[in-house]
């Protein structure tokens, strides 16, 4: 990763201290492992098409985005999840500028925006933005509410976020790196767990 050796310029407001202030993030990011930096790597991959983002742009735009405080990092919640999340917003919101483009003659394209033109925007609106904010609400919340049972557990921490990614059968497996056997062990603990939070229904 970059090395930053000054902290982003902000206003004098005390910082949210249910949030990781910027010298945390810094450290949380030296104390990421060659094998965190691989899911992260991984993870990355999953989020790229439809983007004009090469291999490496996500995961540098979420970093970046975590250094500025631009998006901050609940402290129940574990850095690469929280990374993993800010690279799933970063490429929908590409992908939607992406849509808002139309080309012109030599091929070019321009935004739709302009004000030379104006033609009807069919790319996902404020509905989608208060869907993807809830979503991300709705998965800080269990990262919280969880978070006393997985702290200090990275196989149950890999399985949530392996789930939240959507991730299942081999691709979860591979991506906890353990076996199918000690994937359904730690699977059978996380519901137990969640079914005394989540009576009504695993909200990941």
């Amino acid at each position: 990763m970059d090395d930053v050796t000054e902290p982003p310029i902000t206003d004098l407001a005390l910082p949210d201290a249910d949030y990781l202030d910027y010298d945390e993030v810094i450290a949380a990011i030296d104390a990421l492992s060659a094998l965190d930096r691989a899911r992260l790597d991984r993870l990355e991959l999953r989020h790229l098409g439809g983007t004009d983002y090469v291999e490496g742009d996500l995961l540098h735009e979420a970093v970046c985005s975590a250094i500025l405080e631009d998006k901050k990092c609940p402290r129940t919640t574990p850095f690469i999840a929280f990374l993993a999340q800010s690279m799933r917003n970063i490429a929908g919101r590409q992908r939607k500028k992406l849509r808002r483009q139309v080309p012109i003659d030599g091929g070019a394209t321009r935004d739709d925006d302009s004000d030379d033109f104006d033609i009807e925007d069919d790319s996902p609106g404020a509905e989608v933005q208060i869907i993807r904010a809830e979503n991300d609400k709705r998965a800080a919340e269990v990262w919280a509410t969880l978070e006393p049972h997985y702290r200090g557990d990275e196989e149950m921490q890999l399985m949530l976020l392996g789930w939240e990614e959507s991730m299942r059968g081999k691709e979860l497996r591979e991506f906890v790196g353990v076996t199918q056997e000690r994937l359904d062990y730690i699977a059978k603990r996380v519901r137990r767990i969640a079914a005394k939070h989540y009576p009504k229904g695993w909200p990941l």
